[in-house]
């Protein structure tokens, strides 16, 4: 395997600082050179010239690449939700943009790396042209992934894995027409895709033209089961994906207050891992955040698993009283 990871993300203008934590936590904690290809979906020239500049300051990364891909009408004019923007399918033209690597580290921006990428990088894909987390028993539970399948028409027998962190052959993934029947999906399809790509691409390709990669390389800390999934790894997470919950969104001094209070050591622990990177770049930028999500977060966090003991024990005091009753009747 060549010594320089490839590595590639995907991003417009208003993902420039979350970009650049990423990077960070990657350079950081690899000992492996790295080459840095972004797919410019509406970067500025001075975003660029500042991301150019603060690459500089790590010997590890070689070289940062910006290219713009060939655009996409059916992309263009397709309505995502609003917490997405069109970017995302993009990251499927990774091939086509770079075809020069023969690998690559797909990563959304929305992640930060807590150890050494080189072990993903050095997976064995067995011919396959590229390399996924599965979601179903490593993030869903049993009512979140029955939701999801019958939400986009998906048989319960079928894999669903997250496109948050790809390993990508590049020449296979092209070779496989990946991108072209992804978008030709999207645009016959009447269906409502939540997660846009990462749905049509579950629903179009077969689940054997993916490597079912070890959940370490795509931990979701907010997902409905990642305590257990964390539990289950016991190795040191390489990706934590943060899908769902944004610590930039919260406010560091908020959540900070309720770690020292001993509120949800776990979620709170979450959270402050990526201020630990996001520290080291800009405290202000990653810290102020929103005090509604931020409250809304700690609701959920607190008081859900509250009123959920309660429903239990509802549920467990009326059917231990109902079925006395019908004792007693008989």
């Amino acid at each position: 395997m060549d010594e320089t990871i490839n590595i590639a993300f995907v991003f417009d203008e208003k993902f420039s600082d979350l970009f650049k934590v990423a990077i960070y936590s990657i350079a950081k904690n690899t000992k492996s050179n790295l080459a840095v290809h972004i797919v410019d979906c509406g970067i500025s020239e001075k975003n660029k010239n500042q991301i150019r500049e603060f690459i500089s300051e790590f010997k590890n990364i070689l070289s940062i690449e910006f290219k713009v891909p060939e655009r996409i009408e059916i992309l263009e004019s397709y309505t995502v939700p609003a917490h997405f923007s069109t970017a995302i399918f993009y990251r499927l033209a990774i091939p086509k943009v770079f075809p020069e690597p023969k690998r690559v580290i797909y990563l959304d921006c929305d992640t930060i790396a807590v150890d050494d990428i080189s072990e993903l990088w050095n997976e064995d894909l067995n011919g396959r042209p590229f390399g996924a987390v599965e979601e179903d028993g490593n993030f869903f539970n049993t009512k979140t992934k029955l939701r999801k399948m019958q939400e986009i028409n998906l048989p319960e027998s079928k894999h669903y894995y997250n496109t948050g962190i790809l390993l990508i052959d590049t020449h296979r993934f092209e070779d496989n027409k990946i991108f072209e029947r992804v978008i030709d999906f999207v645009r016959n399809t009447n269906l409502r895709l939540s997660c846009p790509d990462q749905d049509a691409m579950n629903l179009c390709l077969a689940d054997d033209e993916h490597m079912v990669l070890d959940p370490k390389y795509n931990f979701i800390p907010f997902a409905s089961s990642s305590e257990e999934c964390l539990k289950k790894i016991k190795e040191p997470i390489i990706i934590m994906h943060y899908a769902g919950k944004k610590p930039w969104e919260m406010n560091k001094k908020v959540i900070r207050f309720a770690a020292w209070c001993g509120m949800e050591k776990y979620h709170m622990a979450m959270m402050l891992k990526y201020w630990e990177y996001a520290d080291c770049i800009d405290k202000k930028k990653f810290s102020s955040g929103n005090i509604l999500h931020t409250l809304k977060f700690l609701y959920k966090c607190l008081f859900q698993p509250i009123e959920k003991f309660i429903s239990r024990k509802c549920c467990h005091f009326q059917k231990s009283f109902f079925g006395q009753r019908k004792k007693k009747v008989h």
